[in-house]
């Protein structure tokens, strides 16, 4: 970004990235850099085809038996951050070296920005032993198909509620050894993607029809829905905003039903209650305690891997993105 005369924010040319090492010399100190920009683009218009197309540019750059770098930093807007690191989790299986993404809350010109800071951390963190899929934010290292932006404004942006931190930034790079994954097969990328995942929010007073109607208009071209669900799993089960019989009509068509819970913290344990039982009955697929992000990206990453079912991939700890 950009900061035209200091009164707003604008997406900032494509050749501000090589601008980036005379901004900020202090990373040619930490690594040997290359840079490449890919595109350009606010963050909020990023989707599937762009995190293809970052799979496949760090596939060229790590894979293979002479790597062209020992670990790649991805610049990113922060809004969806946790979409794109969970993705390229899901993408990059075997993953043996490190890929980091970081962005900050202020532009680089900005006063006051965490640009400079979370970008020298982030190449550090691209020269460790650390082959993940990790977001360097801040004071911290996190798994990326564990973070979500927490904080609109803060410069502890990013958390991951149910996991703890990979590492610490402080005066030094301190890492949890035992927290960071390791390659348990060749690396593989695994880039195919679905469509057809539809997100909804359960809250009081929704009427169970709109979910009917929704489904309905996209038929054929909605393949998983995801039902954001109060506390540990539930939804009402009673009146006009009892989703059980709706959600078992969506199963029965053969639209598959993910359910993620609201809380920041916690997981779907469905099994508990009665209104989260009566969903297991009728077919819905528990998301345990991985985060939205991880759950839409994993559910689109599923519906291209056709090796196994979506319910049968929401079974398995692909990239360490849920507590079984």
């Amino acid at each position: 970004m950009a900061v035209p005369e200091q009164r707003r924010l604008d997406l900032a040319p494509r050749d501000h990235l090589q601008r980036l090492l005379v901004r900020v010399p202090e990373l040619c100190e930490i690594a040997d850099i290359d840079l490449v920009a890919p595109f350009n683009l606010d963050s909020s218009d990023i989707g599937p085809a762009h995190w293809q197309q970052l799979a496949d540019l760090i596939a060229e750059h790590l894979a293979g038996a002479a790597p062209v770098c020992d670990g790649v930093v991805l610049i990113h807007g922060t809004d969806t951050m946790a979409y794109t690191a969970s993705a390229l989790a899901f993408m990059l299986r075997g993953l043996h070296r490190p890929v980091v993404l970081t962005g900050s809350q202020r532009p680089l010109e900005a006063w006051r920005t965490d640009a400079r800071a979370n970008l020298a951390a982030a190449v550090e963190c691209a020269t460790l032993d650390v082959p993940e899929v990790a977001i360097v934010f801040g004071d911290r290292v996190l798994r990326g198909c564990r973070s979500s932006k927490v904080d609109a404004n803060d410069y502890a942006a990013f958390d991951s509620p149910n996991e703890p931190p990979l590492g610490r930034i402080g005066v030094a790079v301190e890492l949890d050894r035992e927290r960071i994954r390791r390659p348990d097969r060749p690396f593989e990328l695994a880039r195919a993607m679905g469509s057809g995942v539809l997100a909804m929010t359960v809250f009081p007073g929704l009427d169970s029809q709109s979910l009917d109607t929704m489904a309905a208009q996209a038929q054929g071209r909605v393949r998983v829905v995801l039902v954001r669900a109060f506390g540990l799993g539930n939804v009402p089960m009673m009146g006009r905003a009892s989703l059980v019989e709706a959600v078992a009509r969506l199963v029965a068509s053969g639209t598959e039903v993910v359910i993620t819970t609201q809380c920041l913290r916690g997981r779907a344990q469905m099994e508990l209650y009665a209104n989260g039982r009566a969903l297991l009955d009728a077919g819905a697929i528990s998301a345990g305690d991985m985060t939205f992000e991880a759950a839409v990206t994993k559910a689109m990453w599923a519906l291209g891997q056709p090796e196994h079912t979506l319910r049968q991939w929401f079974e398995r700890n692909v990239a360490g993105e849920v507590t079984l």
